[in-house]
């Protein structure tokens, strides 16, 4: 698919909703780049608008092929994310084109903080206890099957959308209602084609709930070459987390921690990306640190939100 004319054009996955696109725009105006922008659009409004390229995120084996399809007549050089909705569909295309790119299983698990808690706990990365529930479970009864303190969680949104602490059953029965109703008004991925399809299917109907990690929080910002993570910046984050929700305010770089903790954030960070699959890209981690080391709240196949 390559010839020397992919070479200065890239697909930028987006959706009109972003406040990120302009960065990655100017970006790639910087370097020289040309830019596709594969907009997120159902077909109806596609046929209105009649952009370049629309590309529907809740079916992400079609997009996939809708820009397989639009590279075979414009070759590029690599299809990149925005956001997490897209980044599935960016490995799921960068597969067909024989581009760099992380497994769809790696972009998936990197996206539900379920199936990331159990590829973490297999593979021994420090994380929370967790359990999973349905958003339609009575959460009297769930309430005395919890540790407490906990964090109640959507499995598929970012940004804190959802995140509620709850210190005690009277808590948790307000949160989980609250986090399940975000849940199941999300929507998700419908297209059952797809081979992600039965892990899917939950996305949007369950819940998880996660054992309370004391601490300070950091994130890292790095990328990964063929599963190699080099650091870009380590942010702390000055103002403390402790919910019962879990706004992001302020971030510090460069870290005022000792370097010895910096590195053991950095090899946790590495170890949960093995863990995940990731191997390609932009990662975006949070951690909590405490005195038994850092913990892996969660690692995003993505640049910072």
């Amino acid at each position: 698919m390559q010839n020397a004319l992919s070479d200065n054009r890239i697909i930028l996955l987006t959706s009109s909703l972003s406040y990120r696109a302009r960065a990655f725009l100017e970006a790639a105006r910087r370097l020289g780049l040309e830019v596709v922008q594969g907009l997120d659009m159902p077909p109806p409004l596609a046929d209105y608008w009649q952009p370049t390229l629309p590309v529907d995120f809740k079916e992400p084996p079609r997009a996939a092929q809708d820009i397989f399809n639009f590279a075979a007549q414009k070759p590029v050089r690599a299809v990149i994310p925005v956001d997490d909705g897209a980044t599935v569909i960016a490995a799921l295309a960068s597969e067909l084109l024989d581009l760099s790119h992380n497994s769809s299983e790696a972009a998936y698990a990197a996206r539900n903080k379920h199936r990331m808690r159990e590829l973490l706990s297999s593979a021994g990365v420090p994380s929370p206890r967790f359990r999973l529930f349905q958003a339609a479970d009575d959460p009297a009864t769930t309430a005395a099957e919890v540790n407490y303190p906990c964090v109640v969680k959507p499995l598929m949104l970012s940004a804190s959308q959802g995140v509620i602490r709850a210190n005690n059953p009277a808590e948790f029965e307000q949160a989980f209602r609250r986090t399940a109703g975000i849940a199941m008004a999300s929507g998700g991925e419908s297209d059952e084609s797809s081979e992600l399809h039965a892990a899917k299917a939950h996305d949007c109907t369950h819940v998880l709930v996660e054992d309370f990690i004391p601490g300070f929080e950091v994130a890292l910002e790095g990328i990964l070459t063929q599963g190699r993570l080099k650091t870009l910046a380590l942010f702390d984050k000055p103002d403390p987390l402790d919910g019962p929700f879990f706004e992001e305010t302020i971030y510090v770089t460069p870290s005022r921690l000792p370097p010895p903790v910096q590195e053991a954030i950095f090899h946790c960070t590495a170890q949960a990306c093995r863990a995940l699959g990731l191997r390609e890209g932009p990662v975006h981690a949070e951690l909590r640190v405490n005195e038994q080391g850092p913990w892996v709240v969660e690692v995003a196949g993505r640049s910072i939100g």
